[in-house]
């Protein structure tokens, strides 16, 4: 059994036309499909039967790994996944966090035009080593707030940054996205004992770096932060960075995740044994609400399945057909 690397991030927003304005008129990402949501699929992600959803797949250059899906519901979503940019959650909740972008260097040009499309930058760029990986990173609030982070690998290997990631303009594919982790334990059980994923950097930011990268996340000074990011081996795209704060963790984001909300809902992975993954995830007593259930529409016919990780991430696993 075989799992991809995130084939696609899925935000929901409220205005479809403003979020393609920033992700593909300023960041330069690329229209592969839009329409509705086939019913079967919808029902599968758990949609409600009375809300019609409108979808946008974008990618970097056709790259395959890395998509970003936008949903937009009719009527329209109320609720939201995360909002530790308001107050009203904690920037340690354990839950989803953000969506990451690598950017051309220098990454001033980058802030100023997301910055011009009407997004604020949570904190200015932060450049910081963890192991043997240096960094330059800043986050914006995106549309509905949904937190997005730019980075310049200033020195990042292939197997965290995609050679020619940025080949068709300043800005890649998702190339990671960060979950706030409450049981690293649990997590390298899941995301290595089934998943079959590689961990690439497994590292605590040091004392020398430490309150610099405090500024980025929103946490106070002196707070410690464990770092560790999976890979598919051979994939340096759709990584998945879980980020543990230690004893300063907060309380769990119990079933935020939902693509019936607005912000970072879901993470689409591929699979070539889907019906093994479930057995997987159901012998090792982990949440399953979709089995494994045929539907239609973009991209075609193929199995899907949802089901929830340790940190409250919620999946999609496919299958195609």
């Amino acid at each position: 059994m075989k799992v991809s690397a995130i084939r696609s991030c899925t935000v929901g927003v409220s205005d479809l036309a403003t979020a393609e304005v920033l992700f593909s008129g300023v960041m330069g990402l690329r229209a592969e499909a839009r329409g509705t949501v086939a019913v079967d699929h919808a029902r599968a992600l758990h949609l409600p039967d009375a809300i019609r959803t409108q979808f946008l797949e974008l990618s970097a250059g056709g790259y395959p790994v890395g998509r970003l899906r936008l949903l937009q519901h009719d009527p329209p979503a109320q609720e939201f996944v995360r909002l530790d940019h308001s107050g009203a959650d904690s920037p340690t909740d354990v839950g989803p966090k953000a969506i990451d972008f690598y950017v051309a260097d220098p990454i001033v040009p980058r802030i100023r035009e997301i910055e011009s499309a009407g997004y604020r930058f949570r904190s200015p760029p932060v450049r910081h080593v963890i192991g043997n990986t240096e960094s330059e990173e800043c986050l914006f609030s995106g549309p509905d707030g949904v937190p997005v982070l730019i980075m310049v690998g200033h020195r990042h290997s292939d197997a965290e940054q995609r050679p020619g990631c940025l080949a068709n303009g300043p800005y890649s594919e998702i190339a990671t996205i960060s979950v706030v982790c409450g049981d690293p334990s649990a997590s390298r059980d899941f995301y290595e004992g089934i998943l079959g994923m590689n961990a690439l950097v497994d590292a605590e930011t040091d004392s020398e770096h430490r309150n610099r990268v405090n500024t980025l996340t929103g946490v106070p000074d002196e707070t410690r932060i464990q770092f560790r990011l999976y890979a598919e081996h051979g994939e340096a795209s759709g990584k998945i960075l879980l980020v543990h704060f230690y004893e300063r963790t907060g309380r769990r984001l119990t079933d935020r995740m939902r693509p019936s909300r607005l912000g970072f809902s879901l993470l689409t992975h591929e699979t070539d044994d889907l019906a093994a993954l479930h057995r997987a995830l159901l012998n090792a007593g982990h949440v399953v609400l979709n089995p494994p259930t045929r539907v239609g529409g973009w991209p075609g016919n193929r199995l899907v399945m949802l089901a929830k990780g340790p940190n409250e991430e919620l999946f999609e696993f496919y299958q195609a057909c």
